[in-house]
């Protein structure tokens, strides 16, 4: 960028006029000021701009002791660079098929594994996918509304760890979504039964003896580990062979990574999340600098002064108060082709006590989930940054594990920046977007297998040959049916 445009984009009329060359933000901001207080509204647009000017300005001023914001470009993005590269996409999709009154709830994880460049299509791509029936497991509190995510997380995880297994050349990783959720709020489920974990193990290893050994593995260091830092149970859960679905997932993770380290290079392993609402990077990085410069220089009223408010007093209460996100700040901040500096995610801060019901049992058991933020038995640290693909659409949030390598997150980026850029106008990468629509059950399915459901059932019931494992069988054939299924949607 030419020194002109440069100083241009430093002065308010320069970001307004960014700001109108991008409708999707200027709706954004129209939104915003539709809720946001009264006092706010009439100047919204104005005191947006005049802020962003304030925060490029800063960012750019060499003469800060302590920047703002660093910003980084991406560097060889190009092709060539990834020449031959494996990579396998993963996603999990959720479907339902509506009967007189119950509601199976049918899963399937689909993966996307390409060779960049090859030209022999039947070399070049595989569609894989792995089915299951949440009706057919005894753990988890399906009473609650996030046991389809504990279901499908775990899911994800073992198909992510089968593609690591089955690909031993695989170069990267790439899961829809945060590569960890906030896993605090999934505390408290019923753990599940040995059968649940064998049928999940039964879809994911590509050997019954890998099966086998990733379960016998988790059962011993929760024996011996695990358990006995969370409950006074242990005995007892060892002796039922439970397993606990957050110490689980942790466990899943912490192997992802030992495999993954046992590869040179070991594997880029990222989750990539779109349309994101977060606010974490703004209110603890950026915002949080800037009101301590501001207290520092005596202007801790600044932010009030120019909303007219008294009540700005913190990076909180400023976002609280004008729904800014990190999404929305951030595509206002950079420019296409650019990256935030990083930082390390709070995903486990409500970690702590609770409680859980065993299988079988109508009370609950005291349980201490704190063990489970990083450590040696605990979920691993998660890093991540916001990278701008186009102008046409918001920043996307990168996760990386943060004790693979410097380097994970640098080169997630750029692999992320590559397969976005195939897609300008949605800043998505392009694996994704294919995997997501692989892996989802679309209605136009669910809805003619309800019908084939009924009419089996209705012809069962007639001759009297009804079954668990027929119908179980008809809900299996409703997931699988074939690997291009998405391909024959209707058309809209």
């Amino acid at each position: 960028m030419s020194n002109g445009l440069q100083e241009r984009r430093l002065t308010d009329k320069g970001v307004q006029e960014d700001l109108q060359r991008q409708p999707h933000l200027l709706m954004k901001l129209a939104e915003n000021a539709l809720v946001v207080a009264e006092s706010l509204r009439d100047n919204y647009f104005k005191n947006t701009a005049q802020f962003v000017t304030k925060l490029r300005q800063a960012i750019h001023d060499t003469k800060r002791q302590e920047r703002i914001l660093t910003v980084h470009e991406i560097k060889n993005a190009d092709w060539a660079e990834v020449q031959g590269e494996v990579v396998t996409f993963i996603d999990g999709g959720v479907g339902r098929v509506q009967l007189s009154s119950p509601v199976p709830i049918l899963l399937r994880v689909g993966s996307y594994c390409v060779r960049t460049g090859e030209r022999r299509l039947t070399e070049r791509e595989q569609f894989g996918y792995y089915p299951v029936i949440l009706g057919d497991l005894e753990g988890g509190s399906k009473e609650r509304k996030d046991f389809v995510d504990i279901v499908r997380i775990t899911a994800e995880l073992l198909g992510g760890l089968s593609a690591l297994e089955r690909t031993p050349d695989l170069r990267v990783l790439m899961f829809h979504g945060p590569l960890v959720y906030l896993m605090s709020g999934y505390a408290g489920h019923t753990p599940f039964a040995e059968k649940d974990i064998d049928l999940f193990l039964r879809q994911y290893a590509p050997e019954p003896g890998l099966g086998r050994q990733l379960k016998e593995e988790f059962l011993l260091e929760a024996r011996l580990d695990i358990y006995p830092r969370m409950t006074d149970r242990s005995e007892e859960w060892c002796k039922r062979r439970l397993f606990e679905p957050l110490a689980w997932i942790a466990w899943l993770y912490r192997k992802l990574i030992q495999v993954a380290r046992q590869r040179r290079p070991a594997p880029i392993i990222t989750g990539v999340v779109e349309r994101g609402e977060s606010r974490e990077f703004c209110e603890r990085i950026l915002l949080e600098r800037v009101f301590r410069g501001l207290r520092e220089k005596e202007r801790a009223d600044y932010f009030n002064q120019m909303y007219g408010r008294t009540d700005l007093t913190s990076p909180k209460a400023l976002l609280d108060r004008l729904g800014y996100t990190d999404a929305l700040l951030l595509a206002m901040l950079l420019r296409s082709g650019q990256f935030s500096e990083s930082w390390e995610i709070a995903k486990y801060d409500g970690l702590r006590q609770g409680d859980l019901s065993l299988p079988g049992e109508a009370g609950t058991s005291r349980v201490n989930f704190s063990p489970l933020k990083p450590g040696t038995i605990g979920f691993p640290r998660v890093r991540g940054c916001y990278v701008y693909i186009s102008e046409m659409t918001m920043p996307v949030r990168v996760e990386v594990f943060e004790e693979l390598s410097q380097e994970q997150l640098t080169e997630a980026v750029r692999h992320v920046y590559l397969y976005a850029r195939l897609l300008p106008g949605y800043g998505f990468p392009i694996g994704l977007d294919i995997v997501d629509k692989f892996a989802k059950v679309p209605a136009w399915l669910t809805d003619a297998y309800g019908k084939l459901i009924r009419f089996q059932l209705g012809v069962s019931l007639q001759k009297g040959e009804i079954s668990d494992a027929e119908m179980r069988r008809i809900l299996v054939q409703a997931i699988y049916m074939t690997h291009r299924d998405w391909l024959f949607r209707p058309q809209s």
